[in-house]
């Protein structure tokens, strides 16, 4: 009876694993792709954060998007190792692996894309990280903040100071005349 029991619960947690990464493989996949120098880096780190997932599935929230929450900090954690690994390879392989990043937003001309990357990466990491999982991903403030393991109400701070920031250094016209994008109310 205990034996069946356990089975039980074995296939009720795969089940659930298995719902869990096909609901967010794609979203999990673009994280990293958006992250990592190549695709090859992000198709492994990819296996890792499967793999860590595995592991660890019983640890996995009940919840669904505490359980995506989850499954994007243990990706931030492997993503994170796997920096750590690049930055020790050579200066030269390193050089080839920043030529060879060319992965354009649909629709933006390579040249604007470069410039909003270059933006996002003078920011603060975490501050950038947080834009990042805000705008790229599609997490709403609070739950990014968890992600990166923030008070909700400091990383809305944060993110309006990076939007400032951003746009300043996206159009420069607007710091040297002091003016703002932010929508003008009209008056009826």
């Amino acid at each position: 009876m205990v034996g069946r029991n356990h089975d039980a619960t074995s296939a009720a947690e795969h089940a659930r694993f298995d719902e869990l990464v096909r609901a967010n493989e794609d979203d999990l996949l673009r994280y990293l792709q958006r992250r990592l120098a190549n695709g090859a880096d992000a198709a492994e780190a990819f296996g890792e954060v499967l793999y860590f997932a595995w592991k660890l599935r019983r640890k996995v929230p009940v919840d669904s998007t505490e359980a995506r929450m989850w499954l994007f900090a243990s990706a931030r954690n492997v993503m994170l190792n796997s920096r750590r690994t690049r930055v020790r390879r050579s200066a030269a392989v390193e050089r080839l692996a920043s030529e060879m990043t060319t992965s354009a937003s649909a629709g933006m001309s390579m040249g604007a894309a470069v410039e909003i990357r270059a933006a996002i990466d003078a920011l603060p990491t975490v501050d950038a990280e947080l834009v990042r999982l805000t705008y790229w991903d599609g997490f709403a403030s609070h739950e990014a903040a968890a992600i990166l393991g923030l008070n909700a109400s400091t990383a809305r701070s944060r993110l309006a100071k990076a939007r400032e920031f951003l746009r300043n250094a996206l159009d420069p016209t607007l710091a040297n005349n002091g003016l703002s994008t932010e929508p003008v109310e009209s008056e009826t």
